[in-house]
């Protein structure tokens, strides 16, 4: 990227303005596809706390009820701190990613360890690991963004 010089508003000199370069639009766009999914995750533990899950949240084991308002909360970070890229929001994230990730594969017995009436079926199980996936992708998507200085508001490079 030698001789290549962005602006302090981060678009490339001689393109018309309003014209962002690709250099800012992907890791932005990366930022922004993550924190649409966090946003859902957020909608999720909501949906959840209102007992929209088939059962009455205030019956739910404790440590269910205790993640559900730790993730909403986290995951309102992640979103607000990817959008507007603050560094809040990376470290929610890795916070997030990283825990659901222990939680669901070292931690996966402690989980579902649930009286009767909360158990899923084995099949029912099964989205955990899609959830770990999601988890270990959405990672190295971020460390690709952050290397491509999704968090630079004002890029000047020389």
């Amino acid at each position: 990227m030698a001789g290549m010089q962005i602006n302090r508003e981060g678009w490339e000199p001689g393109k018309e303005r309003g014209t962002p370069s690709m250099g800012t639009v992907l890791p932005r766009v990366i930022l922004w596809v993550i924190a649409a999914f966090y946003a859902f995750g957020a909608y999720d533990h909501v949906a959840s706390i209102a007992g929209n899950h088939g059962y009455a949240w205030s019956e739910a084991p404790l440590k269910w009820q205790m993640l559900d308002i730790a993730y909403l909360a986290l995951d309102i970070v992640v979103v607000v701190g990817f959008l507007l890229r603050w560094r809040i929001g990376v470290i929610a994230f890795f916070v997030v990613a990283v825990s659901q990730i222990v939680l669901y594969t070292a931690l996966r017995t402690w989980i579902i360890d649930v009286p009767v009436k909360f158990a899923r079926a084995p099949e029912q199980i099964g989205y955990l690991n899609m959830v770990v996936i999601f988890h270990i992708v959405s990672i190295v998507l971020v460390l690709v963004a952050l290397r491509l200085g999704a968090l630079k508001k004002n890029v000047d490079w020389e």
